[in-house]
């Protein structure tokens, strides 16, 4: 064999490998634009077709440049559309469910009132310092006690006038047997003007009950029922304010 038909023969055989490397089974779809299936039967509907003889660049997209994807084999056609089509399809793994709440209502200690929170057993984890007996928050704000006057002063003596505040205060116990709320009504009273302490405006008689209110409730016994809690709670502010301020003469009652 001579060196001409050397050559000849490979550049057959090189031919024949650069057609082989561009070779399809069946046409060319873009996704989405076939029929109903696959390799469908007769009466199936038509569909645009791409092949490998299309014009263009060895490896161009035939469709110019379309953002369609081609399926040049049936079955990557089949493999497309046995896929979810969308997000919506695809199976997501569910979290675990959230455990119950063990200690309800803890959530709220910060609201206005007072709370007093368990730290024994479910609710311990929730309590600022573990292993607490018992945890109280007190939260009462100088605006919920609304003084008026209930007797001028006339500026005579060492003292005159008289105002007082009526409100309700809102308590709380929270503990892994649940939660029980109350209120206890209670009106305090005390005069415009003292021998000792001068005068006495609204706004100083309501800084002073919220002072006292809350040192009381952190020290009451939130296991009482309501009915004797409200009764405990109103001489022991009573007391209170006699011992902390003797000559501001107020008094407390329900």
């Amino acid at each position: 064999m001579n060196a001409r038909k050397v050559l000849l023969l490979i550049l057959v055989i090189a031919v024949w490998a650069l057609a082989a490397c561009n070779m399809t089974f069946g046409d060319c779809y873009p996704v989405g634009e076939g029929t109903s299936g696959a390799g469908a039967g007769p009466g199936s509907e038509p569909r645009p077709v791409f092949t490998s003889s299309a014009s263009g660049d060895f490896g161009a997209d035939p469709q110019g440049g379309g953002e369609g994807k081609i399926a040049c084999n049936e079955w990557e056609l089949e493999d497309e559309e046995e896929r979810p089509s969308d997000s919506s399809e695809t199976p997501t793994r569910t979290s675990p469910e959230t455990p119950r709440d063990q200690c309800p209502g803890a959530g709220d200690v910060g609201g206005a009132g007072a709370t007093f929170l368990s730290c024994s057993g479910a609710c311990s984890s929730k309590c600022p310092k573990p292993g607490m007996a018992h945890f109280v928050w007190v939260d009462f704000d100088s605006s919920f006690f609304t003084f008026v006057t209930t007797v001028e002063d006339d500026g005579r003596g060492a003292a005159g006038g008289y105002q007082q505040a009526k409100t309700n205060l809102n308590f709380k116990q929270v503990s892994s047997a649940g939660t029980r709320e109350w209120s206890c009504p209670i009106t305090i009273k005390m005069p415009l003007r003292t021998e000792l302490m001068g005068k006495i405006d609204h706004l100083r008689a309501a800084e002073l009950s919220e002072e006292i209110t809350e040192e009381v409730a952190q020290l009451m016994d939130y296991n009482l029922p309501p009915g004797i809690f409200c009764d405990r709670f109103h001489r022991a502010v009573d007391a209170a304010f006699k011992f902390k301020y003797k000559g501001l003469g107020a008094s407390v009652t329900k």
